[in-house]
């Protein structure tokens, strides 16, 4: 588990953190859960990137971009729940 979110299994990683598929099981949905590393996560400007990303994608409403559910801190970790594709 990652807050409220169930992990399925690894998708990948990268300099930035990983990415799981997950369930958020009060929506009932499958969902992308980016995870940034925490030694990414531990300063401001990680944060403050990661927020702009969730922000400019959430803004964005076009077939070929995911469309962010939700971003936060769960023990002290920054995340980004993405629609799964």
């Amino acid at each position: 588990m990652f807050g409220r979110y169930e992990r399925l299994g690894r998708i990948g990683a990268g300099a930035m953190g990983e990415v799981f598929a997950a369930h958020d099981p009060e929506l009932g949905r499958k969902v992308a859960l980016k995870l940034l590393a925490p030694r990414r996560g531990s300063s401001p400007a990680s944060r403050l990137r990661l927020q702009r990303e969730a922000r400019a994608l959430a803004r964005l409403g076009h077939p070929n971009v995911v469309t962010v559910h939700d971003v936060g801190v769960h023990d002290d970790q920054l995340f980004i729940a993405m629609e799964y594709i």
